[in-house]
């Protein structure tokens, strides 16, 4: 699963209680800033990754792919590139 998938999955099951909305729920405003807390506490566990004050900007939650691509590129394997050399 990727993680653009997961964090959808995540934001359903858990966030919008089982529902599964036509819209990308980021994208459309769906979640309450204490719904985006929660999200941003279960992508730095999920993803064993920390978000600074300067990665919780609008633009890195204008949607689930913004926030996949923020959090594909925080991930240790996406910025380890010297293993194997």
């Amino acid at each position: 699963m990727d993680t653009e998938e997961q964090i959808t999955r995540f934001i359903e099951s858990e966030l919008l209680e089982g529902a599964a909305p036509s819209v990308d729920p980021l994208a459309s405003g769906m979640l309450d800033s204490l719904a985006i807390e929660f999200l941003i506490g279960w992508v730095e566990e999920e993803f064993e990754i920390s978000l600074s004050y300067r990665d919780v900007v609008a633009e890195n939650f204008t949607n689930i792919r913004a926030l996949s691509a923020l959090v594909d590129a925080k991930r240790p394997a996406a910025t380890d590139t010297s293993e194997g050399k």
